[in-house]
């Protein structure tokens, strides 16, 4: 026998909540725009603002982690804005969803902050709702007495908003008849009119002082209205006075604007010019060319490379470099700094250096990542910090040996993938980085691999697959990469960048790119 609750929603009923769904989610669309500009104008109001709102469709969406995760971000803000109204309306959110994470104690324990806001405030609607949520929570907890407390305290704000409402709308509606009364009488009979509302306001105001406060500011605002028309003359001067303070205001605007510009332009160059010197320190495009393009005649004869660099900003963390060995190998690396933009750059650098001098010493992959981390942690050991050097890179390193058709890599962090015949072999990295770690005395691993006619190498940095992005806004993923480049192993080395070029692209849509992206590929 099928039960009331196995039977299915009726077809209006679920087209409904589809459309609810569907609504929602443009509605978190826009709010992440609204989010993205206001961050930008560094609007720390509209910021908070719009991390509430965004917490709040995730919450109707049912993506509890997600709206919590922007709860409490908009709770930070609105702590730093000392905005109690904001923090106790954040605090009862983030109260319900650890409520329906059945995490009772944080729901409570938040909640009752909330609820200290809303009654230092003194605001009826804050307190109703916070009352509500605590009559829920602490009759979930089994406090019977304290969840009456909450839900009479619940009522009682409940009937006092709406009192309030009722009072405001009669207020309204009274104010609407009199006025169309006086605008439709004559001169005398508005005089008379006036009278009888002086009286009754007169009469009424010792009775509902409180009541009638928001009609007397309507009627001294009515009464300036009509004053206006009186004193038009004085208003141009007014106005004539304002249109010279703004231009004013304008005049100190553009002096802002140029200085601002000569400052952005500044930097702008500052960090082109850094871009150029870094740009010096990655593979050259020759030195590529000269050991990768020639692999079973190059681009036309179905071999080469690419590489697809997309750094977030102008410089970048992620970097590429190459060498020519002492006994004639190849050396290819492609690495991740510390960071990205500036501080990442200049963390390249230092890795570029350190691998440069290890070179000096070690052709074997293994044995140049373990000099180069050495390297890098004696420089970095007096930065500052209190442990001191723990700052480096995420590498994978190949070394092509043509004589005898061997690849030999060394991998920290990242992986190397090598598509042979259709089918993805991962040489997986040791889970350690190229700098200061608890395994920074242990020796990186060396694999050999004897390279076959068809494989391609592809190694890359987390840039691409930790991108937010697509219809949902999440990660793209590694196995989605892998699938990515499986379907499409057979097109030229060109084809693939431009593929993973359009595919960034599309994915990353109208969100930001989080991190440096790096993606080489070889065929042999």
């Amino acid at each position: 026998m099928v039960t009331k609750e196995e039977l299915p929603l009726p077809t209006t009923t679920l087209g409904f909540f589809i459309k609810i769904r569907v609504i929602l989610k443009g509605h978190l669309s826009i709010k992440l725009k609204d989010l993205k500009y206001e961050k930008k104008l560094e609007i720390k109001k509209g910021v908070a603002n719009s991390l509430n709102n965004i917490g709040a469709i995730y919450h109707s969406l049912k993506d509890l982690p997600k709206a919590l995760e922007y709860s409490i971000k908009s709770l930070k803000l609105y702590e730093e804005l000392e905005d109690k109204d904001g923090m106790s309306n954040s605090l009862v959110n983030i109260g319900s969803l650890y409520f329906k994470q059945q995490d009772y104690n944080k729901a409570l324990s938040y909640t009752l902050k909330g609820m200290a806001f809303s009654k230092e405030l003194g605001f009826p609607e804050p307190i109703r709702n916070a009352a509500e949520k605590l009559n829920v929570i602490y009759k979930a907890t089994g406090n019977y007495k304290a969840a009456l407390d909450n839900y009479e305290l619940y009522i009682l704000m409940r009937d006092s908003i709406s009192n309030q409402e009722n009072k405001k709308a009669s207020i309204k509606s009274q104010f609407k008849y009199e006025y169309e009364k006086k605008a439709a009488a004559d001169s005398v009979k508005v005089v008379e009119e006036k009278k009888i509302v002086a009286v009754q306001l007169k009469q009424e105001k010792t009775q509902r002082f409180a009541l009638y406060g928001g009609l007397v500011l309507v009627l001294v605002f009515a009464g300036f209205m009509f004053n206006r028309f009186r004193v038009t003359q004085k208003q141009k001067n007014i106005i004539e006075l304002k249109e010279k303070e703004t231009q004013q205001q304008n005049e100190i605007i553009k002096i802002q604007k140029h200085l601002v510009e000569e400052k952005h332009k500044e930097i702008t160059d500052s960090i082109n010019y850094a871009e150029r010197i870094q740009r010096s320190f990655l593979a050259t495009k020759e030195l590529l060319d000269e050991n990768l393009s020639s692999l079973r005649g190059g681009a036309e004869g179905g071999g080469g490379y690419f590489v697809f660099f997309k750094p977030k900003d102008v410089v970048s963390g992620d970097f590429y470099w190459s060498a020519k060995l002492s006994n004639g190998n190849f050396a290819l690396a492609t690495a991740d700094s510390t960071g990205h933009g500036v501080p990442g750059a200049i963390m390249s650098l230092l890795n570029v250096t350190s691998l440069e001098k290890a070179i000096e010493h070690y052709t074997n992959p293994a044995d140049i990542l373990n000099h180069t981390r050495q390297t890098i942690i004696e420089r970095l050991k007096k930065d500052g910090s209190e442990e001191g050097g723990k700052d480096g890179m995420d590498c994978s390193l190949l070394v092509f040996d043509f004589s005898t058709n061997h690849l030999l890599i060394a991998a920290a962090n990242n992986p190397v993938w090598i598509i042979r015949n259709n089918e993805l072999i991962e040489i997986k990295p040791d889970k350690m980085p190229v700098g200061k770690s608890d395994k920074q005395d242990q020796s990186f691993t060396t694999h050999t691999i004897e390279l076959q006619k068809g494989d391609t190498i592809y190694t890359l940095t987390d840039g691409f697959p930790d991108q937010f992005g697509g219809d949902k806004g999440k990660k793209f993923m590694s196995k989605k990469l892998k699938e990515l480049l499986l379907a499409n192993v057979h097109l030229p080395i060109a084809q693939q960048k431009e593929l993973l070029d359009s595919t960034f692209k599309n994915w990353v849509g109208d969100l930001e790119q989080v991190d440096d992206v790096t993606v080489i590929g070889i065929k042999i």
